[in-house]
């Protein structure tokens, strides 16, 4: 009976411990077992028992996910309650800094600001280009779990939406979200933060589907997005692909760099917006 209960003993401290190390930052499963095992004198942690360290804290309550291969605490259920009012006083104070402190402070209460998110029994993250890749998981996360965000503006309104992704454009990153049925493309500068709401959603929105043919040496070499499906293979001459969802304007400006080895099929809306950016732009070069 003792060396049952000695057993469970160890392996509770063992599932606090990963906890502990999972409260310090964002790491894949090899730099947990790695960080877990310099703590012992003979190793005892493998793949398997972190997994199920972890899987004992996911079933306490506690958000673990793993997104590209790392895994993170995103809230725990006893953790601080935050007010709105206390969110405000702490993005006034990270101003103050950003504003009249050194760069090395301004590091410092970062670290904070993600060990607090770490604590915090809401999934709340800053939008900040120093805490960026928290954020984007956390609204990663968000689509995955098909649960509702709430984005957060610097100029003090928000908006509670439904994540559709992250999306790079022209050296800059939106948020892509639905919003009353109709996409939105809000540019990340604009957001000072986001909360992943508990509220959960039914994809009931429809996305365009738009199919193109590719030509030539492109059909060759081209790597489907993933809202995209390939209809028909590569028969020596094209391919033709169904894209589900994306921004109508970003697809558009990124077929148009196609040129003359892409054409659109359906709708027939897409094919004649296609065809009037090409003629507006010839016209710009009228006369040259």
């Amino acid at each position: 009976m003792g060396s049952a209960s000695t057993k469970k003993n160890q392996s509770s401290m063992q599932v606090l411990k990963t906890l502990q190390v999972l409260l310090q930052g964002n790491y894949t499963m090899q730099e947990l077992v790695s960080i877990l095992n310099s703590h012992e004198k003979i190793p005892v942690f493998n793949n398997s028992v972190v997994s199920k360290y972890i899987n004992t804290c996911r079933y306490c309550q506690i958000n673990i996910p793993k997104i590209h291969n790392r895994y993170f605490v995103t809230s725990m259920p006893f953790g601080l309650e935050l007010t709105g009012s206390e969110i405000n006083l702490l993005e006034i104070l990270q101003n103050v800094i950003r504003q009249e402190m050194a760069s090395k402070y301004n590091k410092i209460f970062d670290s904070f600001i993600e060990k607090l998110n770490r604590f915090s029994n809401k999934k709340i993250a800053r939008v900040e280009k120093e805490t960026y890749q928290i954020s984007a998981e956390l609204f990663e996360l968000a689509v995955s779990e098909k649960r509702k965000v709430r984005l957060m503006f610097k100029n003090g309104l928000s908006l509670d939406c439904i994540p559709a992704g992250m999306v790079e454009n022209k050296g800059k990153t939106y948020f892509h979200v639905i919003n009353k049925n109709k996409d939105k493309m809000i540019d990340a500068s604009r957001v000072s933060g986001l909360e992943v709401l508990s509220e959960k959603y039914i994809q009931n929105y429809s996305g365009q589907v738009v199919i193109f043919e590719l030509k030539g040496a492109l059909a060759q070499r081209y790597n489907l997005r993933e809202n995209e499906h390939l209809m028909k293979k590569y028969d020596g001459k094209s391919i033709i692909v169904s894209n589900h969802g994306e921004n109508k304007d970003i697809l558009l400006a990124r077929l148009l760099r196609y040129d003359d080895k892409c054409e659109i099929t359906s709708p027939k809306s897409y094919r004649e917006d296609m065809a009037k950016i090409i003629e507006s732009t010839l016209k710009n070069y009228e006369g040259i």
